[in-house]
């Protein structure tokens, strides 16, 4: 059971992730179709998403530090 939820939390903090960067990516790429073109804040709505990826990123560090296998 252990081993389940050890997985379970890694692939949510990494999905997590991959969910901000790839809006981050979208918004850095001005790609008309890509984001509503009249976006008033992109720097702040980039910053929002870049602190989901730092949280993620630390939650799975410290899961991986405290309660991996390795």
């Amino acid at each position: 059971m252990r081993e389940r939820l050890f997985k379970t939390l890694v692939s949510r903090y990494t999905s997590q992730m991959e969910d901000a960067l790839l809006k981050i990516d979208m918004l850095m790429a001005g790609d008309r179709n890509a984001v509503v073109v009249d976006h008033i804040d992109i720097t702040g709505a980039i910053d929002k998403e870049l602190a989901k990826v730092a949280e993620a990123d630390g939650k799975l560090a410290k899961l991986r530090r405290f309660y991996g296998t390795n």
